[in-house]
């Protein structure tokens, strides 16, 4: 609870390569009142990150959302090559081939890790980051704050 007595909002980046798994965890963080999702990054992973991108999109709209930016991250590991995807696991499109229409909405102009740099400026010390896939953002951020004092946000892995 704030001082003003108001219940505050954990604000909440999510990193993700919506698969299955990841969609069932973004859908029940919209649903839960304690948690401001004030964006999604999205990476490679259970799929490339132009589906991840896709289906994180598709999520704020179906979520009732369509408002919450989604920032495109990296289409490669730091080291280069060819991003691993699961699409044995997760279907080709990542979410089990359902053929969801295109989203309406389009993803933001920065990047994902410049996305979470300027959210980190502007909240410092507020934002919680939720890594769901692999960590390249989270380490594009990591590189580009090295040196900067305002390097304060609490990073939960568990993809």
């Amino acid at each position: 609870m704030g001082e003003d007595g108001q219940i505050r909002r954990d604000r909440v980046i999510i990193d993700t390569d919506p698969g299955i798994d990841d969609s069932m965890t973004i859908l029940m963080a919209f649903g839960e009142p304690n948690v401001e999702i004030i964006g999604l990054t999205t990476i490679f992973g259970n799929v490339t990150t132009e589906y991840a991108t896709r289906n994180a999109l598709l999520l704020c709209e179906r979520a009732g959302h369509p408002e919450v930016p989604v920032a495109e991250g990296s289409p490669e590991p730091l080291k280069g090559g060819e991003p691993r995807v699961a699409d044995f696991v997760h279907g080709s499109d990542g979410l089990g081939n359902l053929s969801l229409p295109a989203p309406t909405t389009k993803k933001v102009e920065e990047s994902a890790a410049e996305f979470m740099v300027n959210k980190v400026s502007q909240f410092p010390g507020e934002i919680s980051v939720l890594a769901l896939g692999p960590l390249t953002n989270v380490a594009l951020v990591c590189l580009q704050l090295q040196d900067k004092a305002i390097y304060h946000a609490v990073c939960h892995a568990r993809g």
